[in-house]
């Protein structure tokens, strides 16, 4: 089978885009489980919430802005668009701490059965919620990527590919710097690996386990209400069951670059991302089946993953 290579590069980019995306999700659900010892099967919704939550800020905010007509009108609803983008992920913030501190704290001492659970019926819930507010038909922002895809950025070396997606890749990269940087750098982020290591160390030590647990719970939600929001942003519709997909894909990310690590969730998503997308060029069946492959195939010969650390963050 011939491939172009104008096919394979775009299909390329399209992976390391949508490994980005999935990577921002499972971050928020490895640091969860690496801190706080819980799988969240409503963490999905997070993501979903975002990309429902960019649909209703941006329409708001890029509304009083008008159509992109323009130099000037472009840059306008582009930074608009960004703005909110950032917002719709800030809002995870205070959502996330406030489902902790009242549904998720009660359960951290009960077996893994009771969690999974309450995460399940979190995310129900949460269905439910975004059916009343949104309705059931797919909300589509289209807005700020019409107006960032008249900024040329792959044309200028022959080769046309959406500009909003060649600046979602960079704010990927930039997240998953910044998580490196955090997590090594800054004092927050040593007592919240200090804490991963061992609880109790870090308890007698005078660190506040509720207020890291409501941080890295808070944490999680946002970077997978960001990834909703950039995703949602784009040239997806917001629905009520988008969350699904990305949950099992997260799961899989965790497992082969090993729970509890950053740079293991970074390579992991963009191998299931790069992976389903050059399956879609050859046989687009296998674009489903690619990910499990990848993961049985850590498991097979890893299975701690690649960056495996079992409860420490890295």
């Amino acid at each position: 089978m011939f491939i172009s290579p104008g096919l394979f590069f775009e299909q390329t980019l399209n992976g390391v885009f949508f490994g980005l995306i999935l990577f921002m999700i499972a971050t928020g659900l490895t640091i969860i489980f690496g801190v706080l010892g819980i799988l969240n099967l409503a963490h999905g919704e997070f993501y979903a919430l975002g990309a429902f939550l960019v649909f209703s800020l941006g329409g708001a905010l890029v509304g009083t802005v008008g159509p992109a007509t323009g130099p000037m009108s472009i840059a306008i609803i582009s930074l608009t668009g960004l703005l909110a983008v950032v917002l719709s992920a800030i809002v995870l913030l205070p959502v996330s701490a406030l489902i902790e501190a009242t549904i998720i704290r009660p359960i951290y001492e009960r077996k893994e059965v009771y969690q999974l659970l309450l995460t399940y019926a979190l995310l129900l819930m949460m269905v439910d919620v975004f059916l009343y507010i949104w309705g059931g038909s797919p909300r589509r922002f289209s807005a700020v990527f019409d107006a960032v895809n008249q900024v040329p950025t792959t044309e200028l070396v022959g080769f046309n590919y959406p500009s909003y997606n060649i600046f979602a890749i960079l704010i990927g990269i930039g997240v998953f710097g910044f998580l490196i940087w955090f997590f090594e750098r800054t004092k927050t982020g040593r007592i919240v690996r200090a804490t991963a290591i061992n609880r109790e160390a870090a308890t007698a030590m005078g660190v506040s386990t509720d207020r890291v647990f409501t941080l890295v719970f808070a944490m999680g939600g946002f970077f997978a209400g960001f990834a909703g929001a950039i995703h949602g942003a784009g040239a997806i519709s917001a629905d009520v069951g988008m969350g699904t997909n990305p949950l099992v894909l997260s799961f899989v990310v965790i497992v082969i670059g090993g729970l509890g690590s950053i740079k293991g969730a970074f390579v992991g998503a963009l191998l299931i991302g790069l992976a389903s997308r050059w399956a879609i060029m050859l046989y687009p069946p296998a674009e489903l089946a690619a990910p499990f492959g990848i993961m049985i195939a850590v498991l097979l010969f890893k299975p701690e993953g690649l960056y495996g650390t079992w409860g420490e963050i890295e």
